[in-house]
């Protein structure tokens, strides 16, 4: 059967054993049926195939002297042919994996070489929109990355890469999708999925199809929210994006400047956002510096006999080398331990402040509370009174 889908078709053949053509009104429906009930009825003609004749114009008066059963028998018909038709009885609707009904049919081919030997097939799938974002994204990048390693392989795959990009809606086949779910919906009571399935289907159709979807609107009669157009050129984009990563790293040794720690140092001393070995200056007691490149620091005077920049730690924190997150941590503290303040990161989320041993690290400010917590050891360069 043909892919186009904007003209009606009898699939079953309705319409031709009641000798009617597919706009014949409701009226010669009834008035074909009596004539040609009277000729075949067994009881009246002998002929070996007339039984079988007569239960054929019985299935198919059935159908088509009713509105709503004509019409689905319409739109079926235009999307499938005798072999694949549906049964009405059974019919259930797409869905995506998760059981979305707005989805969309994406066949996917994949080239997969073996060096020794390959393979291709078509993979059909049916996929929301962020489902068919991965779906693109995925079978592109595999087809880069395994698609060449033969040499009949190489030449597939290249028509496959160019064939998923240009037939990204598959506009046949999503009509025929969407038509097939406007009636199960339907089938199954559920009228809301049934009209957004047929207005989906309308950004597809054509002719035929195209009138019988909008009288099957109009008999529901319904209000519905309008679906949401895909972005089907994002759906492509999507698809190069492995080829662009690819071409940026295969650019970048000849493109990318290295770095030496000479450039760094020369950089952050003219932005002046950087301070290495920052002076603690102790007053008479003598001066710290601290051995790691930090965040800009403001600086707090320390007098190891005061006790208002002491503080204690909330709850058990770690003091990291550094004023971010990123740095590896200095040492792990009990809460309660008591600490000096000797600087502040100008945002005044980080602390510096000095531990019992000497050493210098940082935490975060809404870590520490005012005033001493634990008693501070004899040993503690933290606090010595006077």
């Amino acid at each position: 059967m043909s892919n186009d889908y904007s003209s009606h078709k009898d699939s079953l053949g309705y319409y031709a054993v009641l000798e009617l053509d597919c706009r014949a009104d409701t009226e010669a429906v009834k008035q074909n049926y009596r004539d040609l009930a009277k000729k075949w009825h067994p009881d009246y003609n002998k002929a070996e195939n007339a039984l079988e004749v007569f239960q054929k114009l019985s299935v198919a008066y059935d159908v088509l002297q009713d509105e709503q059963q004509r019409l689905i028998y319409d739109l079926l018909s235009c999307v499938y042919d005798k072999d694949g038709f549906p049964e009405l009885e059974n019919i259930q609707p797409f869905k995506g994996k998760n059981g979305e009904d707005n989805i969309r049919v994406f066949n996917f081919h994949e080239v997969r070489g073996q060096i020794w030997k390959y393979s291709r097939h078509v993979r059909r799938c049916y996929c929301s929109y962020p489902e068919a974002v991965a779906a693109e994204f995925k079978t592109s990048a595999l087809n880069w990355l395994l698609g060449w390693w033969h040499p009949t392989a190489a030449w597939q795959n290249i028509k496959a890469l160019i064939t998923n990009f240009n037939n990204v809606d598959a506009v046949a086949d999503n009509l025929k999708m969407l038509v097939h779910n406007t009636v199960a919906f339907y089938h199954n009571g559920k009228r809301a999925q049934a009209m957004r399935s047929a207005a989906m289907a309308l950004n597809y159709a054509t002719g035929d199809v195209k009138s019988y979807l909008q009288k099957f609107l109009n008999v529901l009669n319904e209000k519905i929210a309008r679906p949401k157009r895909w972005n089907f050129s994002w759906l492509q984009a999507v698809q190069l994006v492995f080829p662009l990563l690819i071409m940026f790293f295969a650019l970048l040794p000849s493109s990318v400047k290295y770095v030496t720690d000479n450039d760094l140092m020369s950089w952050f001393s003219e932005k002046k956002q950087i301070d290495y070995y920052q002076k603690v200056d102790f007053g008479q007691r003598g001066s710290s510096v601290d051995d790691v490149v930090v965040g800009k620091i403001l600086s707090i005077p320390v007098n190891r006999s005061d006790v208002t920049q002491l503080y204690h730690l909330k709850n058990e924190s770690k003091v990291m080398h550094g004023p971010s997150d990123d740095f590896d941590v200095l040492k792990n503290m009990p809460a309660q331990t008591t600490v000096r303040l000797t600087g502040i990161s100008p945002d005044k989320i980080w602390a510096r402040i000095l531990i019992d041993n000497g050493e210098m690290g940082f935490i975060k400010m809404d870590e520490l509370t005012k005033g001493i917590g634990k008693p501070v050891p004899d040993f503690s360069k933290v606090y010595q009174p006077e």
